[in-house]
């Protein structure tokens, strides 16, 4: 096993995430997956304990006692704080353990300790579920779920050895950050020189000016969309949260569908989301007019690799559900060119250096950028591919994973789809100010979905052909 660093800086972005941290608010990852049983408890705790601890990370803790948070190492780790067992009353239901997860999501983590938490909720009747927490500054969600994944039986003897994103030393005192920016500039410039001696280097040289001018044509474009989302999801958030899951929707027939209507299954994901959304915002405001759109943000991985290293490295695009539409075939179609438009985007890069200069500067300019781009968007939706077959831990199999993403700039909604050995998982979480109902939320896209799949695919237009020429 690697031993942690004592100390070590934290990059921009990850700071980012920590500042944004709110009572009303956390900036924690929450994922549950639930275990066949029957489960030793006792065991579990200590099989799922050994292979987080593989990562420096779950051993540290925010210091931010020479200016900039900086990670050390925690001597004084205590597992009770990190991990619990909480048993539900005898013949407790889903919904029961909904409002035992909720509550537990709803309370931030203390930065004065490592910033993860594990708890088991044993079922007599029933599977084990597992709640894993962590803050953001940790890593995305992409690293996460890769490392519970490589926390399985399989994938702990396969995955390689866990190593911490690097991050660039930072010096202390008062002129550290004025050296560090020197260093770096005279670096550049004696790179930049080597380049423009050359060909090639300097068509690299244009490519990096041309995609520098996209990024800040893009992060401007962001700060300038307009805030035209429902009124009714801009209220005040509560601090207070509900969740709610499904977890044993088909992959397979969504696939196919895709497939014969021409489009994504991301596409067709979207489109029912976006007519749940429809149907909620029904019962809460008045007619939505057929132009209305509600933007939502989604995370996009900018990793080369497949997320093993901790820390965060990805960037978001927004996108525009076409909510006010009635046709699901009409929605289809918007939403179809809507995601193609952004692929093409400079936009997710974009606002990861927008993340990244926030870690620079101080905090209440840092939460204000975070909050302007927060504004455009009512909820974050993200969506990871899993494991094809059924993975185990400690010997039990894992039936099902779901997981809810944090929501920074106060926008209280974070929505995911996880797919795993053929099931997809939808996960909602909501500040109940702004959706009390997630529940409401999850079965409505249920039926947009179900009414999506019977959609037939469109007759090819026909083209009128040429009568033979009988005279010759």
């Amino acid at each position: 096993m690697t031993e942690p660093a004592m100390s070590e800086p934290m990059s921009a972005v990850d700071r980012a995430w920590l500042d944004m941290d709110d009572p009303c608010n956390p900036m924690v990852i929450s994922a549950i997956f639930q275990l066949e049983g029957p489960v030793d408890a006792a065991n579990l705790q200590k099989v799922m304990v050994e292979r987080l601890l593989r990562y420096p990370r779950f051993h540290q803790r925010v210091d931010r006692s020479q200016g900039a948070p900086r990670w050390v190492t925690d001597k004084n780790l205590d597992f009770r704080h990190h991990v619990h067992v909480r048993r539900l009353p005898h013949g407790a239901n889903q919904r029961e353990l909904r409002k035992a997860i909720s509550a537990e999501v709803s309370r931030e983590l203390d930065h004065n300790r490592p910033l993860w938490r594990l708890l088991l909720y044993p079922c007599p009747s029933g599977p084990v579920t597992v709640l894993f927490r962590a803050h953001h500054a940790l890593a995305d969600g992409i690293a996460l779920v890769t490392l519970l994944i490589d926390s399985t039986d399989r994938g702990f003897q396969r995955a390689p050895e866990p190593q911490t994103a690097a991050v660039p030393m930072i010096r202390p005192g008062p002129l550290g950050g004025l050296i560090d920016t020197l260093e770096l500039l005279n670096h550049g410039l004696i790179k930049l020189g080597s380049l423009a001696r050359s060909r090639a280097g300097r068509s690299r040289l244009l490519t990096q000016f041309h995609e520098g001018r996209d990024a800040v044509a893009a992060v401007r474009r962001v700060l300038t969309l307009p805030e035209n989302n429902p009124p009714f999801l801009h209220k005040p958030l509560s601090g207070h949260r509900g969740v709610a899951w499904a977890d044993e929707i088909p992959l397979e027939p969504i696939r196919r569908q895709a497939k014969a209507l021409g489009v994504r299954v991301n596409d067709l994901l979207m489109t029912a989301l976006a007519g749940a959304f429809n149907r909620q915002l029904q019962h809460t405001s008045a007619e939505l007019a057929e132009e209305q759109n509600l933007r939502i943000s989604v995370p996009v991985n900018l990793r080369s690799g497949k997320g093993r290293s901790l820390g965060n490295h990805f960037g978001l695009v927004l996108l525009d559900l076409p909510v006010g539409v009635r046709s699901p075939r009409t929605r289809l179609h918007l939403v179809a060119q809507r995601m193609t438009a952004l692929k093409e985007s400079p936009q997710a890069r974009a606002t990861m250096l927008g993340l990244a200069a926030a870690g620079h500067l101080p905090v209440p300019l840092e939460r204000k950028l975070v909050d302007r781009i927060g504004a455009k968007s009512v909820a974050v939706v993200s969506s990871l591919p899993g494991p094809r077959r059924h993975v185990h831990i400690g010997g039990a199999r894992m039936r099902n994973l779901v997981f809810w993403p944090p929501q920074s700039g106060g926008i209280g909604i974070g929505l995911s789809f996880f797919s795993y050995a053929g099931q997809l998982s939808f996960g909602v979480s909501t500040d109940l100010a702004r959706l009390p109902n997630p529940r409401g939320l999850l079965e409505a896209f249920r039926s947009e979905l179900e009414e999506l799949q019977r959609l037939t695919p469109e007759p090819e237009p026909t083209t009128s052909e040429p009568l033979p020429d009988v005279m010759g």
